[in-house]
């Protein structure tokens, strides 16, 4: 199981990696290729944009070819891109191929929880997505400081080359797995077959009910992270080691809350843990928010239920995971790539809205985190007031 988890955790590093590491050389790379600030954000944008529209496409892939050869296809896709940016003679090319490196790297992110669901259910899948969690948290810890690391000794197109050579470093890891979607189980997905499929899991209420409670707190997660250096930093006035100490706490209990996760799935439905924590964030998130709303937004006030708010994110990555493909094994590629366009797409959301009405508070921020948090909620209760079937986990 653990050499399952640094295997997907690394295939899915691949994306936090691309992003992260390369945020310290933006202003390296603006005075290089002499373009604004700006012109050179959008290569971010244009990264997320290709990792988003990328995965619904492997999925399907994976059902029908196998695991290994979509994701393989995507690193090799993920690695050109990435020397392709730097090699880029202009800011436009390296906005195209941050583009495609997001192809690329929405290969690990769509298929991974395809590849737990053919190997484990229950708590033992529950496990092994906390462990996925805990090699996937390190990265955008660790990613800024090697950006930093780079660029103080090396040009900074020499971060691309390292994501290149991650790239390959990964393909090869995955045949330390084996194929986890044996010939004779796949399905021959053809377009019209994939659009069904979507079709069926779109009406599937616990598929969907797992899926959007996850993906209402993963844009409340994404606001918290887009809107809490300037609400920390610029309004309240602390200094960038007491925001990095703050966010790196608030990360360590997310890790923590999702390493426990499997104990609890031992006694407790996945459909429990989830309202509970829908409830919990809810809660967490209405006490910042009326905080902001009264101009009494300060540290006391906003940290510990911003850390409720995130243990609580923590909780429900496992049981929604395991809930959502527990019933769709045959089509599990398609499911899970679906579910992380979905979460993708509500995190570019939640960007996006804190960016729109940003206003110089605490309101934009916290607004978008209990938006989120009370979306999960009401997701939650109507899709799963019912009691599932005996023996369900």
């Amino acid at each position: 199981m653990t050499r399952f988890a640094l295997v997907l955790g690394a295939l899915s590093a691949a994306g936090p990696l691309a992003i992260d590491m390369y945020l310290p050389a933006l202003p390296a790379i603006a005075r290089d290729l002499h373009a604004s600030q700006g012109h050179v954000g959008l290569s971010l944008m244009s990264f997320f944009l290709g990792l988003t529209v990328g995965q619904p496409v492997y999925g399907p892939l994976s059902d029908r070819f196998g695991r290994r050869r979509p994701i393989l296809a995507g690193l090799f896709i993920y690695s050109v891109a990435s020397m392709a940016c730097s090699l880029a003679p202009s800011v436009d090319v390296l906005i195209l191929g941050r583009a495609l490196q997001g192809v690329g790297a929405g290969a690990g992110l769509a298929v991974g929880a395809a590849i737990v669901r053919d190997t484990y259910s229950g708590s033992q899948a529950a496990r092994l997505l906390a462990l996925r969690v805990l090699v996937l948290g390190c990265s955008p810890i660790l990613a800024p400081i090697m950006g930093a690391a780079v660029i103080a000794v090396a040009p900074w197109r020499d971060i691309f080359w390292f994501s290149a050579g991650f790239g390959g470093i990964c393909a090869g890891l995955l045949f330390l797995i084996p194929e986890t979607r044996p010939r004779h189980t796949r399905a021959d997905m053809r377009l019209s077959g994939t659009l069904g499929v979507y079709g069926v899991l779109l009406v599937d209420r616990r598929f969907m009910g797992a899926v959007a409670t996850a993906a209402f707190m993963q844009a409340g997660f994404i606001a918290y992270i887009a809107g809490s250096s300037f609400v920390l930093m610029t309004m309240l006035g602390i200094p960038a080691w007491a925001y990095s100490l703050i966010f790196a706490i608030n990360a360590m209990g997310f890790i923590g809350c999702a390493q426990f996760t499997p104990q609890l799935m031992r006694r407790f439905r996945a459909e429990q843990l989830i309202l509970f924590a829908a409830l919990a964030q809810s809660a967490a998130a209405s006490l910042m928010l009326l905080a902001a709303l009264s101009h009494h937004a300060s540290l006391p006030l906003l940290l510990p239920p911003l850390f409720v708010f995130v243990l609580c994110y923590g909780l429900v990555g496992g049981p929604a995971t395991v809930l959502a493909l527990r019933d769709h094994g045959a089509v599990a590629g398609t499911a899970s790539a679906l579910m992380s366009f979905l979460q993708m797409a509500a995190a570019s959301l939640g960007t996006g809205l804190v960016a729109l009405w940003a206003n110089g508070t605490a309101v934009p921020m916290t607004g978008i985190m209990a938006a989120g948090a009370g979306g999960a909620l009401i997701v939650a209760r109507r899709a799963f007031r019912r009691r599932p079937a005996a023996g369900a986990l």
